[in-house]
């Protein structure tokens, strides 16, 4: 393996060109936010300097803490007494200092850590790496051994050495799952296989690439409760949302079907008019559909008219203007824009469909027969499609007053 020991990171690309020598084998990566951090328990933390070569008192610490929990009958969930190394990740888990270590599977989320400010502000961060897959070294705490009290764990072996584990909760919370979080916990400091710097500086612009590029931020990475509190705790400074911040709350909202709510997050997307187009126009769509859902047609037609001068080659608008006309009668206008749709993506089925449809009132037959044939071909199930708006042929006909051909009857009709 390459010696990359003395990168330093400026950039994401740089930290993943350095992460891509872990192809050997399998890896976990702790983030540490400065660099002059090892990769050591929290519980070391509380031992006085003098004490902190002494494995001894390690385990001391954690046996004190498990036993004061207990007491308290903070050991207690679902009606079970949790063994020590389940107690102890509850504890973590909420603050305390423990034997745990936090690694993750992830070398982009221990990154995310690294780029964070720790007690010391302005230095640079760190990410370790930790070869997992030597079952030598590293001992896996299965089911049996999770029943073991701590003092197995942290204990020397026959030939005075502090063995290594690696657990991962059976019971994981979200936050376990969203860091894809492996414990590690020995009597003694661990060492890394490999080590990158991750430049002071540099911090923000990273944390920024890795929401972009993976969707990594602290909302994701701390998932629950408790993740949700702290992120907005008094030592948090109010960042006020940006464009592309309502927008994806309108979609999401939008997603619960919460029309209005949906339609006042796009319109604020509007009125902050950002500098990227796209993103403006995708609130322009998104709330031409809400208000298309509301059937507020007009408004609809109004929103999909500014889509289209913002993004004129954007097909999907073109199909939904198109529906917005036909629900107002105006069927050739329809058309036109489901040619301009099929124009640009040819292989959009649901764009054959649709015009067959608005054909099939200015009875050109051949004309809908050939696009209902065409959608057919490509795998649309037509029949469903039609009876999902109309009970039936009849009532269509009925409901237009339009006769349809034979042909066209057994070709929208279940057998």
């Amino acid at each position: 393996m390459e010696d990359k020991n003395n990168t330093i990171a400026k950039t994401i690309n740089e930290f993943i060109e350095w992460a891509a020598q872990f192809s050997d084998g399998q890896y976990l990566f702790r983030g540490v936010s400065t660099e002059s951090y090892k990769i050591e328990a929290s519980a070391y933390r509380r031992l006085r300097e003098m004490d902190r070569n002494d494995p001894k008192k390690l385990l001391k610490i954690n046996k004190d803490l498990i036993e004061k929990a207990r007491s308290l009958g903070h050991d207690q969930r679902d009606g079970r007494q949790l063994p020590d190394l389940e107690l102890l990740a509850e504890l973590q888990h909420f603050g305390a200092a423990t034997c745990l270590i936090d690694f993750t599977r992830s070398a982009l989320v221990a990154l995310w850590f690294a780029c964070q400010q720790g007690s010391q502000r302005e230095a640079n961060g760190k990410v370790f790496a930790v070869r997992h897959d030597d079952m030598v070294r590293l001992k896996t705490v299965n089911p049996e051994l999770i029943k073991e009290d701590i003092d197995y764990f942290l204990e020397p072996d026959e030939n005075g050495r502090y063995p290594l584990y690696q657990w991962q909760p059976k019971l994981q919370n979200n936050r376990i799952i969203a860091q894809q979080s492996v414990f590690v916990f020995s009597g003694t400091q661990i060492e890394a296989e490999a080590e990158c710097v991750i430049d002071k500086n540099s911090k923000q612009n990273i944390l920024i690439a890795l929401d972009k590029v993976s969707g990594i931020t602290e909302a994701n990475i701390y998932p629950d409760f408790d993740g949700f509190a702290r992120l907005h705790a008094h030592n948090k400074s109010y960042i006020e949302p940006d464009a592309q911040d309502y927008l994806q709350r309108g979609i999401e909202t939008h997603q619960n079907d919460n029309l209005d709510d949906a339609i006042e997050y796009y319109t604020e997307v509007i009125r902050l008019d950002p500098a990227d187009t796209s993103v403006v126009s995708m609130a322009y769509y998104n709330r031409g559909v809400a208000y298309d859902e509301k059937n507020e047609v007009d408004l609809a037609i109004q929103d999909y008219n500014q889509t289209i001068q913002l993004n004129p080659n954007f097909a999907e608008v073109y199909n939904n203007r198109g529906y917005a006309y036909r629900q107002k009668g105006e069927i050739e206008r329809a058309i036109e824009d489901y040619d301009r749709a099929i124009q640009i993506k040819s292989d959009n089925v649901l764009f054959y469909n649709n015009r067959a449809i608005a054909l099939l009132h200015l009875k050109e037959w051949e004309k809908a027969k050939s696009d209902l044939t065409i959608a057919r071909n490509m795998g649309v199930d037509i029949m469903a499609l039609f009876h999902n708006a109309y009970a039936s042929v009849a009532d269509f006909e009925q409901r237009y007053d339009i006769q349809m051909p034979a042909d066209l009857v057994a070709l929208l009709t279940p057998p």
